[in-house]
């Protein structure tokens, strides 16, 4: 094994070997212990990947190849107009979780494949979704897909807005793949919403853009430029 193979593993136990050595020394101070044992617990979960982007970029068709199977809804549903957690587990399940209440289980269905899920509630009341699905995919990065950002409905982009750049603590998410069509003023909006004063500590670590759909543009770039004479 090479040096940069085995250097990644490494750095993993130095951090965690720091957070429990924070841990011991902080063990007096409730809250700082509440913040370091929050971090150790989460080091040791998957990789929180965000999928974002305006309506109809492709975002569940990227999740959907990602994983591996289509299981994330691409039609206009109730269910695409909220975060939608998808993690690994050993059985399909889907879980509501709502603004106000006790989380509950959800009846799910596949039709022609795909997975439909049936809330039975407005989109307005609901926190989140979490969908477990047994998954390879999934035991390594969690994939949350978010609601089109820029939509016709304000309600719909707030959510993603909440969720992705949160004023008042950091984002649940450690990355952000941004899925774009074309370059619209929308997406460099909300792009450079990232580095607002108010929202860059909640920032997530990574944010990359992603030209989806490019088969839409490909024509241009495949037809012959004419030549000068």
């Amino acid at each position: 094994m090479t040096a940069a193979a085995g250097g990644a593993p490494a750095l993993r136990d130095a951090v965690r070997t720091v957070l429990r050595q924070a841990v011991d020394t902080y063990r007096d101070s409730p809250n700082a212990l509440r913040w370091l044992r929050h971090h150790l617990d989460r080091y040791d979960e998957p990789l929180r990947l965000a999928i974002a982007g305006k309506v109809k970029a492709g975002k569940s068709t990227l999740l959907n190849a990602l994983v591996g199977e289509e299981i994330a809804p691409t039609d206009a549903g109730e269910c695409t107009r909220v975060v939608t957690w998808y993690q690994d587990g050993h059985a399909p399940a889907v879980t509501l979780f709502p603004r106000a209440g006790a989380p509950h289980p959800l009846r799910i269905a596949r039709d022609d494949g795909a997975l439909r899920i049936d809330m039975g509630v407005d989109a307005e009341t609901v926190d989140r979704l979490e969908v477990t699905w047994p998954s390879a995919s999934l035991r390594a990065t969690t994939l949350i897909d978010t609601p089109g950002i820029a939509s016709l409905s304000l309600d719909v982009s707030a959510r993603s807005e909440r969720f992705l750049a949160p004023e008042d603590a950091p984002s649940a998410a450690d990355a952000v793949l941004y899925l774009m069509r074309h370059l619209h003023s929308a997406d460099v909006r909300f792009l450079e919403s990232f580095h607002d004063q108010g929202v860059a500590r909640a920032a997530p670590v990574n944010t990359v853009a992603v030209l989806s759909r490019a088969d839409e543009v490909a024509s241009a770039a495949s037809t012959p430029c004419a030549r000068p004479a």
